[in-house]
Formats: structure tokens, C-alpha cells, sequence
């Protein structure tokens, strides 16, 4: 989903491979700071670099989701931190039923 149309108007998505980047293990540390869950963990940011959300929910880190309570966790993070109408996310629940059927 990183470079989906979904999430072109509201996001630029980046991502840290940590074992790969110069610096990419101390962004991920500095970010994640002592929270639990394993990768992918993801963080959103507004555009001053202030934390909005993460993608740990009420049951852990959500990953790469794809039960329904990792689905509805990653679309509360939509929600939250865009302008996304509901049609929006309902396409974003759309797109990961999709993707587990695959």
C-alpha cells in the first residue's frame, strides 16, 4: 500500500529499512523510542515532524494489517491524521480485504 493513490493526497509515505540505510536503525530508534511491537511499525507525522499516531493500537503493534482489528486500527490512523472523507476509508477497508483475499 506505500505507493497507493489512496493516500497521495494526504501523505508522503517514507520508509527506513534499517538494516539498510545510513542512519535508518537510529531514525527507527529515536521514533519508536521504547514503545512494544515488532516491524513494520509505522508512525505518522504532521508536517513539522510532531508524532500524530503510530501503528500501535489497542492490541499491539498492527504490522502490516490484516485482521480486522490491525484494519480498523490503520484506518483510525487515516482518519485521525487526514482529510480523508468516508468513502476514502472505505476504500482503504476495501483495499486490505482485497489484499487478504489475494
Amino acid at each position: 500500500m506505500k505507493n497507493s493513490p489512496l493516500f497521495e493526497d494526504n501523505y508522503l509515505v517514507v520508509a527506513i529499512a534499517t538494516d539498510k540505510m545510513e542512519g535508518g536503525q537510529v531514525m527507527f530508534d529515536q521514533m519508536k523510542k521504547d514503545r512494544s511491537g515488532g516491524m513494520p511499525w509505522m508512525v505518522i507525522l504532521d508536517g513539522d515532524g510532531k508524532e500524530l499516531i503510530t501503528s500501535v493500537g489497542p492490541e499491539g503493534n498492527i504490522g502490516c494489517p490484516v485482521q480486522p482489528a490491525e484494519v480498523d486500527h490503520f484506518v483510525t490512523m487515516i482518519e485521525s491524521s487526514s482529510t480523508s472523507d468516508e468513502q476514502r476509508l472505505e476504500e482503504i477497508r476495501q483495499a486490505f480485504a482485497k489484499r487478504k483475499k489475494d
